[in-house]
């Protein structure tokens, strides 16, 4: 750890169950334990994207299905393993398919110039798939605005079905920004890398990841990150609500 590194000690712990559709979830029980979270730099400003956005997005009424325009600047990258081949496509619009309750259905990339066929990226059940960042923002280091998610979905390009796990490349870091905030109907604040977060009793709980914070439209916000340094049935996103 550098000397310029900072942490920030967050005391109420357990994390409760957020109510937002039941997929972000803690796992630590006892309300004496006292988390660290440990940054990598905190030099990097607020995000920059979407102070004032309240739409997340274009939203558009389609009988009992909504449907969200996610603004790019610059085309998105698509890449996907099938088989022992990896595709790589470009899109310059993206679209989320919304049930009548709001749970995201799919995602359907396209090319108004009709170069190559649509792809669509489908998600069963109500849970809010949370886009995973995959490499630590920080100030001082250039970082690759991709997006995964760490279970497969299904995915069709032309007439073929599959499963896959799709990754995200964006060109700008807007652009990144915009999506995560449409997915996961929330403004996201702040977005960090963080060296690790620590949990007292229980070891290491996250190393090196992302730390963001997310604003709802009530005004809440919420500190999310995913820990990875537990058993391999142990690693999940956990969420914090952030207590001013």
């Amino acid at each position: 750890m550098s000397s310029q590194s900072r942490s920030l000690d967050i005391r109420d712990w357990p994390l409760q169950q957020t109510t937002r559709q039941g997929s972000i979830t803690s796992s630590l029980s006892s309300p004496s334990e006292t988390t660290s979270v440990h940054f990598a730099n905190l030099n990097l400003p607020p995000t920059p994207a979407l102070s004032g956005r309240s739409d997340y997005g274009r939203l558009s009424s389609n009988g009992p299905e909504n449907s969200v325009h996610v603004p790019l600047s610059k085309p998105v990258h698509i890449s996907f393993s099938k088989g022992s081949k990896l595709f790589k496509l470009k899109y310059s619009q993206i679209q989320l398919r919304r049930d009548g309750a709001g749970h995201l259905k799919q995602i359907e990339l396209s090319d108004p110039a009709g170069l190559q066929s649509a792809f669509i990226h489908s998600f069963p059940g109500t849970k809010i798939p949370i886009p995973h960042l995959e490499q630590p923002v920080t100030s001082s280091t250039s970082h690759i605005s991709r997006v995964s998610f760490l279970e497969e979905q299904n995915v069709q390009t032309a007439q073929t079905l599959f499963q896959a796990q799709p990754q995200y490349t964006f060109e700008t870091w807007e652009d990144c920004v915009h999506f995560q905030e449409a997915l996961l109907s929330q403004t996201v604040v702040f977005t960090a890398g963080i060296a690790e977060a620590k949990s007292k009793g229980r070891g290491e709980e996250c190393i090196s990841q992302n730390l963001r914070i997310l604003r709802s439209r009530t005004g809440k916000q919420t500190i999310l990150f995913f820990a990875n340094s537990q058993r391999k049935e142990k690693k999940r996103y956990i969420s914090i609500p952030r207590k001013f």
